[in-house]
């Protein structure tokens, strides 16, 4: 045996399966703060989107806010609903209906004028 072969510390195991150990709980450990570090970014990009939603929410709401007719406008008239109808009416009424034309062909399938 050469010079610490062998040799066992106060656990009772030798130097090699110590350094054995010593590397299995430094790859624990490892796994330990890598799993606590995928937790804490899961929780930020939780907390970014909600903040993202909420800043989203309130630019569509002032941009929505802006367009006239779609933000918190005074509610239509009905008067003035009635009058809409009352156009849209009479617009479907003055529309000329236009009759199809039949135009015939000859035997060759070309189209026949009405001269012949």
């Amino acid at each position: 045996m050469g010079f610490g072969e062998g040799i066992k510390n106060r656990s009772g195991y030798d130097g090699d399966m110590m350094e054995s150990l010593y590397i299995i709980g430094v790859i624990i450990l490892g796994f330990g703060v890598m799993a606590k570090l995928l937790y804490d970014l899961g929780n930020q990009i939780d907390e970014g989107l909600i903040e993202l939603d909420e800043k989203l929410a309130l630019a569509i709401q002032s941009v929505v806010e802006k367009i006239p007719g779609l933000g918190n406008s005074e509610p239509i008239n009905p008067i003035q609903m009635a009058f809409a109808q009352l156009i849209g009416n009479m617009a479907q009424q003055k529309q000329v209906i236009i009759p199809p034309k039949i135009i015939e062909r000859d035997q060759k399938g070309l189209f026949v004028s009405k001269d012949e």
